[in-house]
């Protein structure tokens, strides 16, 4: 993973701002220049929106970050082109939960159509990231379900692990009434795959299996209790990030999340 710049999609809303703390705190770990992107829809509008993002800077004590602030008629559009040209290999960190700019409702047009062309991980905020999540990132929780879908992103979760120095963590949630713990065969398949990660990665990742009814509610919950965790997951394709595999648990993970949610829609899916 190239570490030269973590792009930051910000706009004037206070909502959109919450990328900048995983944002900022990600590329600190890198050693990488953090650059904050905004498109207004005039000209006349460039110069007040730079001196936002300029304060926002400011008062975190950052002199070295980049700003720029592009002009486009529909700021969704001029956001997506740029983002899109940016190299696959410099991270994308931004919030799902504004509304106009940088998303719409709760996951956000931009990171949704960013996936779709990009195929790319976008590290993405909900709108119940934790107060107090301030970095750094120590863990990346990789949601496996048997599929090769959520099996696409360990190559991607490997890589983003080792260029911060991460822990990896491979996770599945089991229904009760696949067991409560007590029979080992539900464990066969992580352990089957991390057992397989020194190989093909060169890595190793511990791993855990959950229970509960409500999986996304178990990801969520276990992630709060590890402190610098990150989720990590899939998207599929055919339906775009408002519905991910599991029906809607990709979704549900994002809105309930304390923590910061890296998605990948692989390509040709």
């Amino acid at each position: 993973m190239s570490t030269a710049v973590v792009t930051i999609p910000v706009d004037a809303s206070t909502v959109s701002q919450g990328a900048l703390r995983p944002g900022l705190s990600l590329a600190g770990q890198l050693g990488a220049r953090a650059r904050l992107l905004s498109v207004v829809t005039r000209e006349s509008e460039t110069a007040e929106r730079r001196a936002l993002l300029e304060s926002l800077l400011a008062a975190r004590g950052l002199n070295d970050a980049e700003v720029e602030v592009g002009v486009h008629e529909v700021a969704t559009d001029g956001l997506i082109e740029r983002i899109g040209a940016t190299s696959p290999d410099h991270p994308v960190v931004m919030s799902t939960h504004a509304r106009g700019v940088v998303g719409e409702a709760v996951l956000g047009s931009v990171a949704s159509e960013l996936l779709r062309q990009t195929h790319r991980p976008i590290l993405l905020t909900g709108p119940h990231l934790d107060d107090a999540w301030s970095g750094p990132i120590r863990s990346l929780l990789v949601c496996l379900d048997g599929s090769a879908l959520s099996e696409a992103m360990l190559p991607e979760a490997v890589a983003f692990a080792r260029a911060i120095g991460a822990e990896l963590r491979l996770i599945q949630v089991l229904k009760p009434s696949f067991g409560q713990g007590a029979d080992a065969g539900e464990w066969v398949y992580l352990r089957r795959v991390a057992d397989h990660l020194p190989e093909r990665y060169g890595v190793s990742a511990n791993w855990d299996v959950l229970h509960g009814t409500d999986v996304s509610r178990a990801v969520v919950e276990y992630a709060a209790l590890i402190k610098g965790a990150v989720i990590a997951m899939t998207t599929h394709g055919r339906t775009g990030l408002q519905r991910m595999r599991l029906g809607s648990f990709a979704r549900e993970v994002l809105l309930a999340a304390r923590s910061p949610v890296l998605v990948m829609q692989p390509a040709g899916d």
